[in-house]
């Protein structure tokens, strides 16, 4: 009982985290506070990051949540159109956890007789929550990142080079087609096709994001006019083959 007496403190003291957060960021004058693109997108990690500490502090294991290494790859990709440089979210990783502490103290003093082992495991599951999302965000940073090709494309070496002509592979142009299209997606679309994989409707995908129905409607037309297709399915199809 008084572990998930902890993880409800925690919880709740979630909007002071964010507050301090934000506070510290911006007297470091990093772009990830100063930038209001940025801050939102790094709010939105902040509270999630808690909330798995709680639940995992709350059930004693791992928490696994559905989405989050695609988003971060994606907001790694976005940070360079930003030109906000990798470190910075590896700072506000360190940041965050400083951010926390007070709040960890007054959990893990709920649980008296265990408050070294509370004080732990909310450790460990912060830093599994974040260098998950590090690892993904720097892939996707550096992929974004990388010179482009001689077609004008991001090389990668684990795309695998194109057939010859007459080889029989008749499906590279369009897939060729397909990675032509995500590419015109804005990073806000992505987020949105990605909680609709989740299988969130409108409604609960403008809670995660704070925007209203009318918004995120608006964001699902403009991602299904840039892929050409008119339906959720055909967007999971064709966004995430195999995976939907």
């Amino acid at each position: 009982m008084s572990r998930q007496a902890a993880a409800e403190q925690l919880r709740t003291a979630t909007a002071e985290i964010v507050e301090a957060y934000h506070a510290a960021l911006t007297r470091l004058s990093s772009p990830l506070a100063t930038r209001e693109d940025a801050w939102q997108q790094c709010r939105y990690q902040a509270r999630n990051i808690v909330a798995e500490c709680a639940q995992s502090l709350e059930t004693g294991r791992p928490v696994e949540v559905t989405g989050v290494g695609e988003y971060s790859r994606l907001l790694g990709a976005h940070r360079v159109t930003q030109q906000i440089p990798v470190s910075e979210s590896v700072r506000a990783a360190e940041v965050l956890w400083e951010a926390m502490q007070d709040a960890v103290a007054r959990a893990a003093a709920l649980a008296p007789g265990e408050r070294h082992a509370v004080q732990q495991e909310i450790s460990t599951a912060f830093r599994t929550a974040t260098g998950m999302r590090l690892y993904q965000g720097i892939r996707g940073y550096e992929e974004a990142a990388r010179p482009a090709g001689p077609a004008g494309r991001p090389e990668s070496a684990d795309r695998p080079e194109r057939p010859e002509r007459g080889s029989g592979e008749a499906t590279a142009p369009a897939a060729d087609a397909e990675a032509q299209a995500l590419e015109l997606l804005t990073l806000r679309e992505r987020e949105i096709l990605e909680a609709v994989r989740e299988g969130l409707t409108n409604r609960q995908i403008s809670r995660r994001f704070e925007i209203t129905e009318a918004t995120v409607k608006r964001h699902l037309h403009n991602a299904y006019r840039k892929l050409g297709i008119n339906s959720r399915v055909q967007a999971l199809n064709k966004t995430f083959p195999g995976q939907s």
